[in-house]
């Protein structure tokens, strides 16, 4: 194993613990994205709505299963600059 393998398996490891964290992040968004309906707060659940949806893009189409019950109403737009 050279030097390298060894960068290239800690480089996918830290991947995979950045799009854990991600989901981690778009489910605790979704959370409070419930509260804020709950409570009828309809300018924060649309703040909340486009953080979800900007999380889920940030994390791709590779874990749309996990993401799949954090769903919102926003439409599915482009945020990356061009």
């Amino acid at each position: 194993m050279g030097v390298t393998s060894v960068v290239k398996i800690k480089a996918d490891q830290g991947a995979e613990d950045g799009l854990e964290e991600l989901v981690a992040l778009a489910r605790m968004i979704a959370y409070a994205r419930q509260v804020s309906q709950d409570v009828k707060l309809p300018f924060a659940t649309n703040c909340l709505d486009l953080a979800l949806e900007a999380v889920k893009q940030e994390v791709g189409e590779g874990l749309t299963k996990e993401l799949a019950e954090l769903s919102s109403p926003v439409p599915q737009v482009s945020v990356r600059s061009h």
